[in-house]
């Protein structure tokens, strides 16, 4: 497994590209600030954009010093599949990736 790790900011900005086939096993969002914040996630295909037409998680609100754990279902991404993520605050979520090739 790897990781992919970064944070997010108030404009979608890919978080991870499939090189090959992968599995996504868990996302982690930690709300680092002291109050709630929103979150959106996209799952893009190779070629597309981030946008409403490819969102999975739309205004994910995460409480103040909080982390929402995404590990229910695993998402199976194609070569240059991405994952794509923003914020409504900027500079305060960490999101973690958690990944295998497949």
């Amino acid at each position: 497994m790897a990781l992919a790790q970064a944070v997010l900011t108030t404009s979608y900005a890919t978080q991870y590209t499939s090189s090959g086939d992968s599995a996504i096993t868990t996302m982690h969002l930690c709300n680092t600030s002291a109050g709630a914040i929103n979150v959106d996630i996209c799952i893009v295909p190779s070629g597309g954009t981030a946008s409403d037409s490819t969102i999975a998680y739309k205004t994910l609100n995460i409480a103040a010093t909080d982390t929402y754990i995404i590990d229910t279902e695993k998402t199976v991404l194609g070569n240059g599949d991405f994952i794509a993520a923003k914020d409504d605050t900027g500079s305060v979520t960490v999101m973690t990736i958690s990944y295998v090739s497949i």
